[in-house]
């Protein structure tokens, strides 16, 4: 499962408390705070296997609202994602805090009236957002509604990965009780479902009747299922595939590994021409052929519209032997200096090694995260490089 771009489903809550005739609407519904305590769920895949696990809890603030905690920890062959994320509501359920922590990189705001206000990185953050907000971890609001057959509401939700980018809105229903199987047995829940988007599958969440999220759905079939009792033996990180050379040197970030099963001539193909590209990274690719040629993977959601797109220029074209493009976002600052990346590809026993230097990384500031993050991204997508020839 894409955790990340999935990138993300987490927590929300809610309170009993009176509502006033002047109280704005996203507080009719008849939203109770959920279980207070510590939650330890198994994340499993279609066909039942442990990937990791997750930790959710709520606890009362001093101001009478609700404040959550979440943690994922999950793993598979050649990758692991960890995160970790906050959000707190007053007593009136209007969003105050919230906070993730992913990749090296940390998003934090608060709210000052109509504006979340924070950090993203060591970049100020300030998003304006409504009174009904939720984050991605508005899930959990599942576990605050009133569980009746039928009951509808909605909120406005603002992803707190891409600093607080308002999404819509998001919708959530309660479509009836359901016997589903747990660890502890077969029990009867709430079915919700959670609707971000009339193009996407809705998320299913199962909530008993003491009001504790018992099982979610993340798409396929893969399964978030609550446990009584710890779970972090379930999380297995896979040996990483790409060694780390000259790790001291922050100013760049050197990956290599040797690829089974590859003639290099095929090695070059599958980093040099969109065909090759599109069989193990982005979605669609524009490749030149020559130094100066465009190097543009871009990515698309549902839509068709364009979400990433790497506005890269080849800077070194050596066939079979080095390639070499910068390396800027379409959603970077103009102002934003490009990265630059060379691949070498050399002939081995068993097949080609490769070998990436990202550079140049400034030793102090926030490009320290973007290195641990595209640590990350390297291994996922060089795992499924590999993975073609299995």
């Amino acid at each position: 499962m894409n955790y990340l771009l999935i990138a993300c489903a987490l927590l929300l809550l809610a309170s009993s408390v009176a509502v006033a005739q002047d109280e704005p609407a996203y507080n009719k519904p008849a939203f109770r705070k959920p279980k207070l305590g510590e939650f330890w769920y198994g994340m499993y895949r279609p066909d039942g296997s442990a990937e990791g696990y997750s930790r959710l809890k709520f606890s009362e603030t001093k101001q009478q609202g609700l404040h959550c905690e979440w943690e994922l920890h999950i793993s598979g062959e050649g990758w692991t994602y960890e995160e970790t994320r906050q959000i707190s509501f007053d007593a009136g359920f209007k969003l105050s805090y919230s906070e993730i922590q992913s990749g090296g990189k940390r998003i934090l705001a608060a709210r000052e009236g109509k504006v979340m206000v924070g950090k993203s990185g060591v970049d100020d953050l300030r998003a304006e957002v409504s009174d009904d907000a939720i984050t991605g971890m508005g899930f959990i609001l599942a576990a605050c509604a009133q569980p009746e057959q039928g009951a509808k509401f909605s909120r406005t939700e603002y992803n707190e990965a891409q600093d607080l980018k308002d999404l819509g809105a998001t919708s959530f229903a309660c479509v009836g009780q359901e016997e589903i199987e747990l660890p502890e047995g077969k029990v009867m829940a709430w079915k919700f479902t959670m609707q971000r988007h009339a193009k996407t599958a809705a998320l299913p969440i199962w909530v008993n009747d003491t009001r504790e999220i018992v099982q979610i759905d993340w798409g396929d079939g893969n399964l978030m299922k609550l446990h009584r009792e710890k779970t972090e033996a379930l999380f297995k990180p896979a040996p990483p595939f790409l060694q780390q050379l000259e790790p001291e040197d922050k100013t760049k970030l050197v990956l290599t590994a040797d690829f089974h099963g590859f003639k290099l001539d095929e090695m070059w193909k599958l980093w040099a021409t969109a065909e090759g590209l599109t069989k193990w990274w982005p979605q669609e690719a524009e490749v030149g052929d020559k130094v100066g040629g465009k190097y543009q993977p871009t990515w698309r959601n549902q839509e068709g519209e364009i979400v990433w797109q790497l506005l890269g220029e080849i800077e070194f074209w050596e066939p079979n032997r080095k390639l070499g493009f910068t390396w800027k976002w379409n959603t970077d600052p103009a102002e934003a200096p490009a990265l630059h990346v060379v691949v070498e590809f050399k002939e081995v026993t068993e097949g080609v090694k490769v070998t990436i230097t990202h550079s140049s990384f400034d030793p102090n500031n926030d490009d320290q995260q973007n290195r641990s993050s595209l640590h990350q991204g390297w291994e996922q997508f060089c795992v499924k490089l590999a993975a073609l020839k299995k």
